[in-house]
């Protein structure tokens, strides 16, 4: 599938809940901190693969991330969400 239309379904909204949950876009799964709290691991079953994706900014009003789209030709995406 195109990295383009999956992304497409991140925009808006992220709620990461203290038990492991959340929503990230329009996905629901379990999100958890890897690496020393560098790294989020998130994990839906409406996601082909889990998602390592490294915090590039971390405030009250803003998460933005970034991973590597595994493919034939490996892309780095960043993403941001705004908490709920």
């Amino acid at each position: 599938s195109d990295p383009g239309e999956m992304l497409a379904l991140f925009k808006g909204d992220a709620d990461f809940n203290e038990d492991g949950t959340g929503t990230f876009g329009q996905y629901t799964g379990t999100w958890m901190f890897t690496d020393s709290e560098t790294n989020v691991a998130i994990t839906s079953p409406d996601l082909p693969f889990a998602l390592t994706t490294h915090i590039v900014e971390l405030t009250s009003v803003s998460l933005k991330v970034t991973f590597t789209y595994p493919g034939v030709i490996p892309t780095n995406i960043r993403m941001t969400f705004k908490p709920k």
